[in-house]
């Protein structure tokens, strides 16, 4: 596994007015939202941090649960940064940054998200004062083997990234653990790989100051030739992402408790891992809320 020790740290100096950016991408139930907040505890209190969250629905149950920390949240949904909303995200930074005047903004990405259109948006708004420091990848040491031969977009993620965060590697076995570096390895030999501890998460010192060279705009043109072009972004997600939402209004007259929480938790287990990718939500369960 590499090293955190070996990766090229850049010495650029940004201007004190130049807000720095953080992307976090990964595929769909990798725990990125986990792992920011996390992230957010170990970081300095007077080091102003905002989070840019996108959804690719309108449920917002990781935002929800976001507040819980006390930062400054804004909420990107219906719609995934890297093309149907990758419009939409200049106006939102540039709102973030006159409002809260943050030290940093992370970008939390959808699990669909490939990093190059976003990456690419923000640095045409180098002029604007944002400057992209790095991107971070998250894997899910449990299921990533499952989807990754299925998936073009975890794989991208994968492959562009500047930092691999091995998440939820207390999960597996060791044996387990080295099949999912291997196969990481198989996309992406030379990027450093780190483990997310369950409970602090990885160090801000390790994930910040990276100054990456990734998606640099001179190479754009390349880039888009390996297939990191918005066309095939807009391909991908008609493929692998299907999206199902079930709601029930508060108003209605429901039984108590709405739903048995054994049962209900006995369901979740039956849900096929290859094809159900994630499942989240709020849901009653007598006086209490299940999430």
């Amino acid at each position: 596994m590499s090293s955190i020790q070996f990766m090229h740290r850049s010495h650029t100096v940004i201007a004190e007015s130049t807000t720095p950016v953080t992307v976090f991408t990964g595929f769909l139930g990798a725990g990125k939202t986990t792992i920011i907040l996390n992230l957010l505890k170990r970081a300095d209190p007077a080091y102003k941090i905002v989070l840019l969250k996108n959804e690719f629905g309108d449920a917002e149950t990781d935002s929800a649960l976001a507040r819980e920390s006390h930062i400054q949240i804004a909420e990107m949904t219906n719609g995934c940064l890297c093309c149907v909303l990758v419009g939409q995200m200049k106006r939102a930074l540039e709102e973030l940054k006159d409002k809260y005047r943050p030290d940093r903004i992370i970008i939390e990405t959808s699990g669909s998200a490939f990093p190059a259109p976003i990456a690419w948006q923000i640095r045409e708004m180098e002029p604007l004062g944002f400057h992209l420091d790095s991107i971070l990848t998250v894997i899910d040491c449990i299921n990533f083997c499952g989807y990754e031969d299925t998936s073009y977009t975890a794989r991208m993620q994968a492959q562009y990234t500047d930092i691999i965060i091995l998440n939820k590697w207390e999960q597996v076995t060791e044996r387990q653990l080295d099949i999912v570096v291997d196969h990481v390895n198989e996309l992406n030999t030379d990027t450093p790989k780190i483990k997310a501890d369950r409970d602090t998460g990885v160090d801000p010192s390790v994930v910040f100051g990276i100054d990456t060279t990734l998606f640099r705009l001179s190479e754009r043109d390349a880039d888009a030739s390996k297939g990191l072009d918005t066309d095939t972004v807009h391909t991908h997600h008609s493929q692998e992402v299907d999206l199902a939402e079930i709601r029930r209004g508060a108003r209605e007259a429901l039984p108590a408790p709405v739903l048995d929480t054994a049962s209900f938790v006995q369901f979740l287990k039956l849900l096929p891992a290859d094809e159900v990718y994630r499942v989240k939500g709020i849901a009653p369960t007598g006086m209490s809320l299940y999430v």
